[in-house]
């Protein structure tokens, strides 16, 4: 039997250096190295955490000159982090003789903190309901490189020494019993834990980091964010290990062995295309003496993967009546991955791997699993990517074309969906503005700052830029202020939707092209997201309620328009009838969302489907008028009178249609009418 040491583990005030003095007491040949005294030591207070390089190269020293002189050691640290302890238990096990045990002091986190505020030097709460934490998720294991890991109770009645003391005294029988119960463990490629979590975390770096491994030239944003600046590296393993160093520990960045993960998850289809119902390929490994972890067999590993892959191909697979678990549960019998009753194995695989390991996220899941950035099947994603590629391709929207691209290229990595397809659907709308030519200085070609502005709330200064056609009420070359609340397409170009900050126009909403306006000086001030979320919420109500993207010029009358009250906002509106003959009012009859339907009112259509579906829709009485006896009557506000889009939509009936009241209306068409016919018969 070798010599016994003993490395403690527990958060702060667990009773570790209590239970440190007590040993070295009943033993005068054991010596303490502690983190707290070499950072007393080497940095003058024991508070300060200093180099963790410098603290751990000296309690290697110390241990070494402790063991060369005969004595057993004592090590005394929180050691809450397992790769902090794999590290230290590869540096320890060159000491062939040494039995180095663990001991998890499971001291409940209301005794901790009351027996720090007892303690002369204070830890903060935060930094011990933190490590408790850790703890609880990644307990000790002797996987890890212990000789053994025992569990001590500092509270319970029995001395924590005399605990200690018994159960070294049944050392022999508890390595007997541990090789009995794990000989017939049929352990395979990822039975070493340090090979099983590194496959894990790098689970989790592919969900969450979509394209990982050429982010350094595709998004260099997200490389700053999470290495803290900006790098470039020569293959795409390099920056996959620099993100496993960064996000879990520098112990599973091992270039080489993530090169060989990465091939056996692509054979295993959770990279690139899958099929679920395939068996995992593994190779066995006849090692009897390797030490264990919980998916060093194969059954409960190939579970975990299984489980692991069906969640990523086909997230929230969920039944109403069975709730996430048992739905499934059921999911993995009906498709033959287990055969057996899985539903506790499949709980401890989500509370003790995937969500400890950031590959399901941590919160209640109640509405089917997802994992990382997978929460589309592979039919609906390529359903979004069609989608998004009619519309990035037809409506000429930068930003939506640059995630376009990097989509389109993912996917065709991903051999997903290929470029040459026939385009089944396809947005035939378009910008009407070459963007590409128009000045460095426009909106249109700044859509990513405008974006951060309109999600931050921020004020922003806009300009008209000069020579750009213009409607009446803008013909100030003025610098003017707004909050921009949301970029909308409409009809044939990007607009901008926005408030007025102040001035004549203050709180007048409205909508202007993109193309036409350019940024000013830079603002300061900002507002809450529900200041904007209210304006935009108004916005939408008048864009919805007038049929078009023109919102008039007069702040009080929006205000009016939006009154809860029926009187009030009855002043602010206008009702508008015009009347059809046959030919035309089969159209206009089918457009039943041209306006709001509750401010429609038409008389009966020829399509007597249309009059089953929406009977207070068509429930307008026939006008007496021969040539034009169908009646079509819609309430619109008032600015609507000036909307050029509806004056060209009755101008497009010709001689179809009768403008009846407003009369002011019927006057403007009229007017407009006969300046068309002067200019025809001009010649």
């Amino acid at each position: 039997m070798g010599l016994f040491c003993h490395i403690l583990i527990g958060s702060p005030s667990s009773g570790k250096s209590t239970l440190a003095e007590a040993l070295v007491q009943r033993d005068p040949n054991y010596r303490i190295v502690s983190t707290d005294d070499i950072r007393a030591q080497l940095f003058g207070d024991a508070t300060v955490q200093g180099n963790w390089s410098k603290i751990e190269a000296e309690v290697y020293r110390q241990i070494d000159e402790h063991l060369h002189a005969g004595y057993s050691v004592i090590y005394d640290a929180t050691n809450a982090k397992r790769p902090r302890r794999m590290k230290l238990l590869r540096h320890l096990n060159q000491y062939a003789t040494v039995e180095w045990l663990g001991w998890h002091l499971k001291t409940p986190l209301k005794t901790c903190l009351s027996w720090n505020r007892q303690r002369e030097r204070k830890v903060p709460d935060g930094v011990i309901k933190g490590m408790y934490t850790s703890l609880k998720q990644f307990p000790p294991i002797t996987a890890e490189g212990f000789a053994t890991v025992y569990t001590v109770n500092p509270v319970a009645k029995t001395p924590l020494v005399d605990q200690v003391y018994r159960k070294i005294s049944h050392f022999s029988r508890s390595l007997i019993n541990r090789q009995n119960r794990t000989q017939k463990v049929r352990r395979h490629e990822y039975s070493q834990l340090l090979d099983f979590e590194r496959l894990m975390y790098l689970i989790r770096i592919l969900l969450n980091y979509p394209g990982v491994g050429n982010l350094h030239n595709s998004d260099p944003e997200t490389v700053s964010k999470v290495l803290g600046k900006k790098q470039t590296f020569e293959r795409d393993v390099d920056e996959i290990a620099a993100f496993i160093a960064k996000i879990a520990d520098p112990i599973y960045a091992d270039p080489s062995a993530i090169a060989q993960d990465l091939k056996w998850l692509e054979t295993n289809g959770l990279i690139g295309k899958a099929n679920i119902n395939s068996d995992l390929k593994l190779n066995i490994r006849d090692e009897p003496d390797l030490v264990t972890h919980s998916y060093s067999d194969i059954e409960p590993f190939q579970r975990l993967i299984q489980t692991i892959r069906l969640i990523i191909q086909e997230p929230f697979i969920w039944q109403q009546e069975l709730g996430t678990l048992n739905s499934l549960v059921e999911r993995m019998k009906t498709e033959e991955l287990v055969d057996y009753e899985c539903r506790d194995s499949l709980r401890k695989d989500i509370e003790k791997i995937l969500k400890p390991y950031g590959i399901l996220p941590n919160f209640p899941m109640k509405r089917g699993y997802f994992a990382g950035t997978a929460i589309l099947s592979q039919p609906d994603l390529v359903k979004v990517f069609r989608l998004l590629e009619s519309q990035a391709q037809s409506l000429d929207d930068p930003v939506a074309f640059q995630v376009y691209q990097t989509f389109q290229q993912r996917m065709e990595t991903a051999k997903l969906a290929q470029s040459k397809h026939y385009p089944v659907r396809a947005i035939h709308n378009r910008n009407i503005v070459n963007l590409e030519r128009l000045p460095e200085s426009s909106l249109a070609r700044k859509t990513k700052v405008l974006e951060d502005a309109i999600e931050q709330g921020k004020l922003i200064e806009l300009g008209r830029i000069p020579g750009v056609g213009r409607h009446r009420n803008e013909q100030s070359d003025e610098l003017f202020l707004v909050y921009p609340l949301q970029i909308v397409f409409h009809n044939i170009g990007w607009y901008l939707g926005f408030e007025y900050y102040q001035g004549k126009y203050k709180g007048l909403l409205q909508f202007e092209r993109l193309d036409r306006l350019f940024f000013g000086k830079a603002q300061t001030k900002t507002r809450s997201r529900n200041a904007q979320l209210r304006s935009l919420n108004q916005l939408i109500t008048l864009y919805q309620c007038s049929g078009g993207i023109f919102l008039g010029h007069d702040s009080q009358m929006q205000r009016q328009y939006l009154n809860p009250k029926s009187s009030e906002h009855q002043k602010a509106e206008v009702t508008i009838e015009i009347w059809f003959n046959d030919q035309m009012f089969a159209f206009v009859s089918e457009g039943t969302q041209r306006f709001p339907v509750n401010q429609m009112k038409m008389s009966q259509p020829f399509n007597r489907e249309l009059m089953r579906e929406n009977r207070s829709l068509f429930s307008l009485r026939k006008t007496s008028h021969d040539q034009f006896p169908h009646r079509f009557r819609v309430r619109l506000p008032q600015w609507s009178l000036e909307d050029i889009d509806l004056h060209r939509w009755i101008l497009g009936f010709g001689g179809q249609a009768k403008v009846v009241n407003p009369e002011h209306l019927r006057q403007v068409i009229q007017k407009k009418g006969r300046a068309i016919m002067e200019v025809m018969d001009d010649d």
